[in-house]
């Protein structure tokens, strides 16, 4: 009996071995097409234009990896995308973005045609941070600027489901602040552009999706932020008090915890899926991937696993008040 059972064990052992082996070679001589959920020239295209930089000499059998974009619907298309059409065979991944991707199956958004707790995640480099960036000639520094402010402050915003674009119109309705938020540019890039034109006065987003030469020279300014990393930067929690507001900011917020993250679709084979995970976070955590993140700006933290993206969003996304949701929803279907 104990010679059958040893013999079992053994054969178990060598199969496991065999697929872990054919695991490790499955990427050799192979391409991943790595997409993002937003147009070229933003941030989220920089970070994954970064990650396809780096991500393939971290992967056994060192695949070549294909930067490609997928916009639209603040990345509620590539969703759907990697959801429903992509293979999962570990050779396609996404970057689809933050706020609209994340919270679209939340409120049961008309296009959502995805399951965020299906998804193969896989990692995030760190959380990610909301700021308020005012041109320098609105002579916007403060909140109380914000609140004094004595004529419309137009902020650029990239969509209807896009915090960039919920997070100031809540704050206008709230904090009674003279904001007027104009949601017609296609990306994040484009909404910049505007206040370098002077066709706005601010935008709310990730540092990483300005050019440096914007915060060094002043052309740009930080007013308040969301997470507490910018130093000497007024945080957004602070600012407020009224509480239903701060619940609703908290949902807006929530995808922010979650990075940037890496996913695949559906029904990974778990091999592979480890493959990508220990992959991401050795790229993430080696000094040519920071060195070079920090050179464009992006957020260096502490990296995000797929496991923890995963249970974060099987608990605290699911967990939000209907009421809240529910008014969520009412600024996401405004024209």
């Amino acid at each position: 009996m104990h010679y059958l059972l040893a013999a079992i064990v053994g054969v178990a052992l060598a199969a496991f071995g065999l697929r872990a082996a054919q695991a490790q070679d499955f990427y050799r001589g192979k391409t991943v097409t790595l997409f993002a959920g937003q147009p070229p020239g933003g941030g989220i295209d920089n970070e994954m234009r970064l990650v396809a930089r780096f991500l393939g000499k971290f992967i056994p059998g060192a695949p070549s990896i294909l930067p490609m974009n997928m916009p639209g619907a603040g990345g509620i298309i590539l969703g759907n995308h990697l959801y429903g059409v992509v293979k999962p065979d570990g050779l396609t991944l996404g970057m689809p973005g933050r706020t609209g991707f994340a919270l679209a199956p939340v409120i049961s958004a008309a296009d959502t045609k995805y399951d965020l707790r299906k998804f193969t995640w896989i990692g995030s480099s760190a959380s990610s941070n909301f700021v308020l960036w005012m041109r320098r000639q609105a002579n916007i520094r403060s909140f109380d600027d914000l609140r004094h402010a004595q004529r419309a402050i137009v902020i650029a915003s990239s969509g209807s489901t896009t915090a960039n674009s919920i997070m100031p119109e809540v704050l206008a309705r709230y904090e009674k602040l003279p904001l007027k938020v104009v949601r017609g540019y296609p990306g994040i890039s484009d909404a910049i552009l505007a206040v370098e034109r002077g066709e706005a006065d601010g935008v709310l987003c990730q540092k990483a999706s300005l050019r440096a030469d914007m915060i060094a020279s002043g052309a740009v300014v930080p007013v308040f932020q969301v997470m507490d990393l910018e130093p000497g930067v007024a945080l957004l929690d602070g600012l407020v008090t009224d509480q239903r507001e701060k619940a609703l900011l908290e949902m807006l917020s929530a995808p922010q915890r979650l990075g940037l993250p890496v996913i695949g679709p559906p029904g990974m084979p778990e091999d592979r899926a480890q493959i990508l995970r220990r992959s991401y976070l050795n790229m993430v955590t080696s000094s040519d991937y920071q060195v070079e993140a920090m050179k464009r700006g992006l957020d260096i933290g502490q990296p995000n696993s797929g496991e923890d993206l995963a249970q974060f969003v099987a608990g605290r996304l699911a967990a939000f008040p209907p009421e809240i949701i529910g008014e969520y929803r009412r600024y996401v279907d405004r024209p």
